[in-house]
C-alpha cells in the first residue's frame, strides 16, 4: 500500500492490537495529527471476511461505528468522509 493510494491528510502507522491472544495486524489512522480511527485486519476464514479490514473503534464523529473494508484505501476513503475538517489545513 503506497502513501500515493492513501487520502489526502491521512496517514498509517502499523500496530499489533490487542483483540485476541497475541494481537492482530492493525492500523492508526491518522488524519494530520489526530488518530482518528483503528483498523484491524481480519483473518478469519469462517466469517468469508479474510483478508478484509475492520474499523475497531473511531474518533468523534466515527465513534461507535464498525464496518468491514475489502482495502485499507477503501476504509480510509470512508474514514475521511466521516471525520472533521481541519480548517488548520484547508486550502
Amino acid at each position: 500500500m503506497s502513501k500515493a493510494t492513501i487520502a489526502p491528510g491521512f496517514s498509517l502507522n502499523e500496530a499489533r492490537i490487542g483483540t485476541v491472544e497475541g494481537g492482530e495486524l492493525g492500523l492508526l489512522v491518522w488524519k494530520f495529527d489526530q488518530l482518528v480511527a483503528v483498523l484491524t485486519r481480519i483473518d478469519e476464514e469462517a466469517y468469508s471476511t479474510k483478508g478484509k479490514w475492520f474499523l475497531e473503534t473511531g474518533f468523534g464523529l466515527l465513534s461507535g461505528q464498525h464496518k468491514n473494508f475489502d482495502t485499507v484505501e477503501d476504509a480510509v476513503s470512508w474514514v475521511g468522509r466521516y471525520t472533521f475538517p481541519d480548517s488548520a489545513h484547508s486550502d
